[in-house]
C-alpha cells in the first residue's frame, strides 16, 4: 500500500477538533465541568465564543476553594452567555450552605429558558430551604434533587407546577414546615409524571400523603417514612418499596408488579391488588436463636391474602420459615392463591439456608389451588460434618502420640547425660580459671614494682646522660653495672611465662562455652517438637500438661540452661490419669513460676507457650 509522505505533516498539523460543527462541539462542553468550558476561549478566536451557546450548564462547587468564589463565576456564565440559547440541562452541586438569593437567581434563569432537565445535589452542612420559585416550571421534564449527610432539604408543601414533568428523583427531602397537616398532595400538578422514586422521603409528620398523578407507571420508595399512603395512579404497573416505615398502603387496582423489601410485613389495603402478575416479598425478620413472633406470622399471611391474585410469586426463606413456625395458624386460612404459574422461594440471602423447612402446612396455604404451578425451592447442601472417628481408632492415635512423644523424652534424657559427663570438664576449667587469677594477681603486683624500679631506671638515664662522658669510661673499668638491659630481660620472661597460661585457659573456656550452647540449642529445639504433639491430644489430656510439668520445674528449681536436666512425669501417666480440680492447681503453679520468674529467661515466657 502507498503512503502519502507529502501529506502527512499538513494533515498532522491541522486542527481536526476547531473542524467540528458547533452542534458537536456543544455537545463535548456539556460532558464538562462549566469552568473548563469558559476556559476553551484561550484556544483559539474558533474558541473564543462557543461556551457562550452551550445548552448544557455544569456547576460544581468543588473546582473553586470557596461558595463565594463559585457564586461569582456562576453570575459570570449566566451574565455573559448568549440568551438566545435555550438550556436545555443545568446540573447544579454545591457543599455547604448557599443562599437563597443565589439559587434563585439560577432557577429564575434556566426557568426563563425552557429548561427541560435540572440536577441538583447538596451537601449541606444544616438543613437547606430551597425556594419555591424552583417548584414551578411549564419546561421541566426531568428533576433530581439530592441530599447527602442526614441534613435533608426543605421543600414547599404545595403542590409543585411541572405541568410536563414525566420523571421526578428525591432524596434526602422534608418538608419546610413542621407542624401536623391532615393530608399533603405535592403531584396533583404534574399531570405528565410517570416515573417517581422517593429516598428517604421524611413525610412521617403528616398523616395522609397523597400521590395522585394520572399518568404515573412506575413508584419507586426506598428508606423512607409514611404514616398512610394514599396512592391514585390509575396508570400505575411497576411499585417498589425497600425498607419503608408505612402502616397502609392504598394502591390501584390496576397494579402489575409489587417488589416489597422490609423488616415487617406490609398492610396492604382490601380493595386493591386485583391484577396482580408479579409479587416479590423479601422480609427480614429471621433472628439466630430467637423464635418467630406470632403476631408477625399473622401479619405476614395477611399480607399474602392481599396479594392473591399474582400469577408470579416470590419469596424469601424468612417468609417460608415464620409460617411454617405456626402451622395451626395457618391450617385455619385456606388458600388465597388461584392463579399462580410459578412460586420461587429464594434463600440467597440466608447463610443458613440449607435449615429452611417447609411445613406441609405452608406449602398447602400456597399451593393447594394451583397443583400444577412450578414450585422452585433450592436449598445448598449442609456443610460437611467432620466425621467422628471410632473408639479403637481414637486409642491407637493416642498411643501413638505418647510413644512419640516417650522417644523425644528419652532422646533429651539422653542429652542431659551427656551435659551431666561434662560436668567434670567444667569443674576442671574453673578450677584453671581460678590458678589463673591468682598467677595474674601475682603478676600485677610484680608489675606494679616493676613500675617503680622503671621509674629509677628513668632518673638513671637521665643521670647517664648528663655524665655520659664520665659514666662510660667508669663502665669500661668495671666500676659500674647498669641494670637496665637485666630489668628488660626480665620483663620480657615475666609475659613469655604468663601467655601461655591465658591462652590456654581462654581457648579451653571457649570451647566449653561452645559445647554448652549447642547442647542447649539441641534441647530447647524440641520445644516446637513438643507444641506440636500435645495440640493433637484433647482438651482434656492437654490441660494436664502445663500443670504437671510446672510443678515439676518448680520443684527442681531449675535455671535457664538446666531446663530438662530433671526427667518430667511419665506422659503416659499423665494420660491415665484423672483430669485434676483443674483451674486451682494451674493458678498455683502458674503463680510459683512468676514468684521465681528472675531465674528462668525472658525468652521461656515470650516463645515456650506450650508450658505456659
Amino acid at each position: 500500500m502507498d503512503f502519502d509522505h507529502e501529506n502527512v505533516r499538513p494533515v498532522m498539523n491541522k486542527d481536526r477538533l476547531s473542524s467540528l460543527p458547533d452542534e458537536l462541539i456543544h455537545q463535548i462542553l456539556s460532558c464538562i465541568d462549566s469552568k473548563y468550558a469558559v476556559q476553551t476561549c484561550l484556544l483559539s478566536s474558533r474558541w473564543k465564543l462557543l461556551w457562550t451557546s452551550t445548552p448544557c450548564l455544569n456547576f460544581d462547587s468543588d473546582e473553586f476553594g470557596s461558595l463565594l468564589k463559585f457564586s461569582k463565576f456562576v453570575k459570570h456564565v449566566l451574565s455573559n452567555r448568549n440568551h438566545q440559547i435555550n438550556v436545555t440541562t443545568l446540573k447544579l452541586s454545591f457543599h455547604g450552605a448557599a443562599s437563597q438569593y443565589f439559587v434563585r437567581k439560577i432557577a429564575d434563569y434556566v426557568l426563563a429558558h425552557n429548561v427541560q432537565e435540572i440536577n441538583v445535589v447538596i451537601v449541606p452542612k444544616k438543613h437547606h430551604e430551597f425556594p419555591p420559585c424552583l417548584f414551578s416550571s411549564r419546561s421541566l421534564k426531568h428533576f433530581y434533587l439530592m441530599s447527602y449527610y442526614l441534613a435533608p432539604c426543605l421543600i414547599p408543601k404545595t403542590p409543585w407546577d411541572f405541568p410536563a414533568l414525566t420523571t421526578l428523583y428525591l432524596q434526602e427531602v422534608t418538608f419546610c414546615d413542621v407542624n401536623d397537616d391532615e393530608s399533603v398532595n405535592l403531584f396533583s400538578k404534574c399531570v405528565n409524571l410517570k416515573s417517581l422514586t422517593l429516598s428517604r422521603f421524611l413525610a412521617n409528620d403528616v398523616e395522609v400523603f397523597d400521590i395522585i398523578t394520572p399518568q404515573l407507571s412506575n413508584l419507586t420508595l426506598i428508606h423512607s417514612d409514611f404514616e398512610l399512603i394514599n396512592l391514585i395512579a390509575p396508570k400505575l404497573e411497576d411499585l417498589t418499596v425497600k425498607d419503608c416505615s408505612i402502616k397502609t398502603l392504598n394502591a390501584p387496582p390496576g397494579l402489575l408488579s409489587l417488589n416489597y423489601t422490609g423488616y415487617s410485613p406490609l398492610q396492604l389495603s382490601n380493595d386493591g391488588f386485583h391484577s396482580l402478575n408479579k409479587v416479590a416479598i423479601c422480609l427480614s425478620i429471621h433472628r439466630p436463636r430467637k423464635p418467630y413472633n406470632e403476631e408477625v406470622a399473622r401479619k405476614t399471611i395477611n399480607m399474602l391474602q392481599e396479594v392473591r391474585s399474582a400469577r408470579f410469586l416470590t419469596l424469601n426463606a424468612d417468609v417460608v420459615e415464620c409460617i411454617s413456625s405456626f402451622p395451626e395458624l395457618i391450617s385455619h386460612h385456606p388458600s388465597p392463591f388461584s392463579n399462580l404459574i410459578c412460586v420461587n422461594i429464594d434463600s440467597s440471602m440466608r447463610k443458613d439456608a440449607y435449615k429452611v423447612k417447609m411445613s406441609i402446612e405452608a406449602r398447602n396455604f400456597l399451593l393447594e389451588n394451583c397443583p400444577s404451578t412450578t414450585f422452585i425451592m433450592e436449598l445448598p447442601e449442609a456443610p460437611p460434618k467432620k466425621p467422628r472417628k471410632s473408639k479403637e481408632a481414637r486409642e491407637k492415635e493416642k498411643a501413638e502420640l505418647v510413644a512419640d512423644i516417650e522417644s523425644h523424652m528419652t532422646e533429651l534424657q539422653t542429652s542431659i547425660e551427656v551435659v551431666k559427663m561434662h560436668s567434670g570438664t567444667k569443674e576442671r576449667v574453673k578450677a584453671a580459671f581460678e590458678n589463673l587469677m591468682a598467677e595474674l594477681q601475682v603478676l600485677a603486683k610484680q608489675m606494679k614494682e616493676s613500675a617503680e624500679m622503671q621509674l629509677q631506671v628513668d632518673q638513671r638515664k637521665v643521670q647517664i646522660e648528663n655524665h655520659k662522658e664520665e659514666m662510660q669510661m667508669q663502665v669500661e673499668r668495671g666500676k659500674l653495672k647498669l641494670p637496665i638491659d637485666s630489668h628488660k630481660m626480665w620483663l620480657e620472661g615475666l609475659e613469655a611465662r604468663a601467655r601461655p597460661w591465658i591462652e590456654a585457659c581462654v581457648g579451653e573456656m571457649g570451647a566449653l562455652v561452645n559445647r554448652e550452647r549447642d547442647e542447649f540449642y539441641a534441647i530447647y529445639s524440641k520445644k516446637g517438637r513438643f507444641r506440636s504433639l500435645f495440640e493433637k491430644f484433647s482438651r482434656r489430656q492437654r490441660a494436664m500438661f502445663p500443670v504437671a510439668i510446672f510443678l515439676w520445674c518448680h520443684n527442681h528449681l531449675l535455671l535457664p540452661w538446666q531446663l530438662f536436666l530433671h526427667p518430667p512425669p511419665r506422659i503416659s501417666t499423665l494420660c491415665r490419669e484423672p483430669r485434676h480440680p483443674g483451674m486451682i492447681e494451674r493458678v498455683h503453679a502458674r503463680s510459683m513460676i512468676r514468684s521465681n520468674k528472675e531465674h528462668w529467661p525472658h525468652s521461656f515466657f515470650t516463645d515456650s507457650k506450650i508450658f505456659i
